[in-house]
């Protein structure tokens, strides 16, 4: 089985979606017999066991979005010299840079997944015509960005769409992130019934949702 690197600028403790995308890539990509090295910006509360494959680097707070680490660029020593056949980038920012400069250097596949659009977190930096002025480096970064890799990996069409509109012409591929069938299993008659009860709700259809509460949600 290939050996890939993964490199992402978000990782755990923090809980988002592209957090739970790496971990369930590595869990499935190493059940099949495969490795996966994962770069991440190290933060508190979280410190990977002995047998994971796991490689924090230095970070540093950001002020602009609670909870979120900006990682320092860097290849940790260990994931250089395990040679990955694929390396890939889940975000475009300082350790998807170090994924690019990695696949550069030892001349293999960089494959980049497009999780989210950058442009949607202009909001959080800035308002009104800056905010305006945000989104069009964002795109333009992420057009620069997505080009240099051997192929993009969108979660559905209209991400793919977007992609082609802001001008990326990297092959993207379309591979939906799925959900985990066994972990979001329906729970039966009897847990319906004692949730109700345990929260006092009436009989009649009830909407759950799952999810973070972030700003661009």
């Amino acid at each position: 089985m290939h050996s890939v690197a993964a490199f992402t600028d978000t990782y755990l403790p923090t809980v988002n979606g592209v957090t739970y995308t790496v971990r369930t890539w590595c869990e499935r990509w190493r059940e099949r017999g495969g490795r996966m090295a994962v770069v991440f910006p190290g933060a508190p509360g979280y410190e990977p066991g002995p047998e994971a494959d796991e490689h924090p680097t230095r970070s540093v707070g950001f002020p602009f979005y609670e909870g979120f680490r900006l990682g320092l660029p860097a290849v940790p020593t260990p994931v250089r010299r395990a040679d990955p056949s694929v390396i890939h980038a889940h975000t475009p920012f300082a350790l998807g840079l170090s994924a690019l400069y990695l696949a550069r250097r030892t001349d293999t596949p960089l494959i980049a997944s497009y999780h989210t659009p950058t442009a949607e977190y202009a909001d959080y930096l800035a308002a009104g015509p800056i905010a305006t002025a945000v989104e069009g480096v964002a795109e333009r970064y992420e057009r620069w960005f997505m080009n240099r890799a051997s192929v993009v990996v969108a979660p559905s069409e209209p991400a793919r769409d977007h992609l082609r509109e802001v001008g990326v012409t990297t092959p993207v591929r379309i591979v939906p992130n799925g959900v985990d069938a066994e972990f979001f299993a329906p729970a039966g008659r009897g847990a319906t019934t004692a949730f109700r009860a345990r929260h006092g709700l009436p009989e009649g259809p009830l909407v759950g949702y799952t999810g973070r509460h972030g700003y661009e949600k």
